[in-house]
């Protein structure tokens, strides 16, 4: 990086710097995690001496955390900062312009604090993950940061502006993560946006893959003893602080076809879930859920099942449909993924199969297909599953599907993405207040016309209204507030009995409103995470429901 490209890539940051909130406190953060780890020290040591990182592991994959390490240092300093909300108020929040008259501190002071400060965060990440700091060295976004501090600290033209120091201190800073730290952030916050919520997800990956490359290697002595298998209660201590300290990373131990185990992350729903992390923006959660699953097909064949493998795609789908910014890397990744998979999910797989040996289409193919054709699966395949689904039914074959490509998914999305691109989103904790006020609205209702009334309820209002009179067997206002001559599959919603079940509704403002209704944990198994309601104007201009996905 030349003076030129330095001078550029600070103007740019000191630009994105500017409009960001400083919502978020990690050194608050992380000093209350430095302080839970020191009352619960465990002997990392021992175990470091006795279960030493194979380097078929690190060699494995050194290569792709490199890259995705200095895409994301790139990606943090540019896009998503940029993108966020413009409700920034410059007179309230000034940062950075005191003259050169009034320096907090000069370059040199500056340098000599940050290096004393780095080296303290990074020993409290190894007394975190209970590594050495030598260890911890050999991972690959660690040396990444050194490299960013070794840049910043020494420099050779002079600093002139506060403002710089301190975008230099942040960037520095964030490489310095463990997932666990990414998203303790959350806490104390209310609802986050999505370019918010990027930010995190941005934190939580830079680190993620040596750290779950480093505990899966001390898996490896113990493979013939997880064999036996053994309970839990039953394992040597230090497999149990192996376990306990992967635990704190949201890593929980899985078997995979072969006996083998490993740990990989799950911090939305597993089995050491993070429970803040309902206030990221829910349309986050297909880069989430990406990250866990990784690729989905597997030589010619699907990783999972049809179905695992079709809701995981609907996860993904929000991400692709929502995040506006399709240049970046991350997103061109999953836009791939979603539709190399959804083709084969299409034309068939070796273990799902079109065709029978007879020639005739196979019945589980033509349910499966009804289901994406009636969007259970999402909103991206579900004209083409209509077209084809028609086509197999009068043929025993489809033109349509035999000529589909990634080009005609990559359309689809496309065009949803214009159509209901989004111009605002708002999120309402769904609390006892807010179950009264939705009673209030129905009671209001019960003492009105019930069509001048509705036509002036909001999306969100009317989408609540909807689920409460599903919860009192109300079947009139059900049928009012959905979009005359059109069916939509609710008998999963009858088991709604009271609107508890609810943590939270956000309603998407643009082209074509949608209002998504999040479930609270204990639901969400029977119901899945959300149910996204899309709404449409009926020929007098009012808004109706007119479909929902679970």
């Amino acid at each position: 990086m030349d003076d030129k490209q330095f001078d550029q890539r600070m103007a740019l940051l000191k630009k994105s710097y500017e409009r960001m909130e400083p919502k978020l406190d990690p050194d608050t953060v992380f000093k209350q995690i430095e302080e839970e780890d020191t009352s619960k020290e465990l002997s990392f040591e021992n175990i470091n001496k006795v279960h030493q990182r194979p380097s078929r592991w690190q060699k494995s994959v050194v290569w792709f955390v490199s890259i995705a390490s200095v895409l994301l240092v790139g990606l943090l300093g540019t896009s998503y900062m940029i993108r966020q909300p413009e409700t920034y108020n410059s007179n309230d929040k000034q940062i950075f312009q005191e003259n050169d008259d009034n320096r907090i501190e000069t370059y040199e002071q500056w340098v000599e604090r940050i290096t004393k400060k780095y080296k303290r965060v990074k020993e409290d990440i190894s007394r975190e993950l209970k590594v050495s700091v030598e260890e911890l060295n050999t991972f690959s976004y660690i040396q990444n940061a050194d490299s960013l501090l070794a840049f910043y600290t020494s420099y050779e033209r002079p600093i002139k502006e506060d403002w710089e120091l301190q975008i230099m201190e942040k960037e520095i800073l964030d490489g310095l993560m463990t997932p666990r730290r990414a998203l303790e952030t959350i806490k104390g916050y209310g609802p986050l946006s999505f370019n918010e919520s990027y930010g995190i997800f941005s934190l939580y990956k830079q680190p993620l893959n040596d750290i779950e490359v480093y505990f899966n290697s001390l898996l490896e002595p113990y493979e013939q003893f997880f064999k036996k298998k053994i309970d839990r209660s039953q394992y040597p201590s230090d497999l149990k602080a192996i376990i306990e300290t992967a635990s704190k990373q949201y890593m929980e131990l899985h078997m995979d076809t072969d006996g083998s185990y490993y740990f990989k992350a799950n911090p939305i729903d597993g089995e050491f879930a993070f429970e803040p992390i309902k206030y990221m923006h829910p349309d986050i959660f297909g880069y989430f859920e990406f990250l866990q699953k990784g690729f989905l097909l597997r030589e010619e064949d699907l990783r999972y099942t049809r179905e695992e493998t079709a809701e995981s795609l609907k996860i993904m789908e929000r991400s692709l449909l929502f995040d506006i910014n399709t240049a970046n890397a991350t997103y061109k990744e999953l836009k791939a993924v979603f539709e190399n998979t959804w083709l084969a999910l299409m034309k068939g797989t070796t273990n799902y199969q079109v065709y029978t040996d007879k020639g005739i289409v196979n019945k589980e193919y033509l349910n499966f297909l009804q289901k994406v054709a009636n969007g259970k699966y999402g909103e991206v395949m579900t004209k083409n599953a209509a077209t084809i689904l028609n086509e197999l039914h009068q043929y025993n074959n489809s033109a349509t599907l035999v000529g589909l490509s990634k080009q005609d998914i990559s359309t689809a999305i496309l065009q949803i993405r214009k159509d209901t691109a989004v111009e605002e989103f708002n999120i309402v904790d769904i609390d006892d207040a807010e179950i009264a006020q939705i009673k209030k609205i129905y009671d209001q209702y019960l003492k009105s016309d019930p069509e001048p009334f509705i036509n002036q309820l909001s999306p969100l209002n009317m989408v609540s209204l909807y689920l409460y009179a599903i919860s009192i067997g109300d079947e009139s206002l059900q049928e009012k507030v959905i979009l005359s001559n059109v069916e939509i599959e609710s008998d999963f919603l009858n088991k709604v009995k009271n609107l508890s079940i609810i943590s939270q509704m956000a309603q998407y403002n643009g082209n074509y409103p949608m209002v998504a209704v999040r479930l609270d944990e204990e639901h969400q198994k029977e119901y899945g995470k959300q149910l996204l309601f899309r709404l449409s104007q009926n020929e007098d201009g009012f808004y109706r429901i007119i479909g929902i996905m679970d």
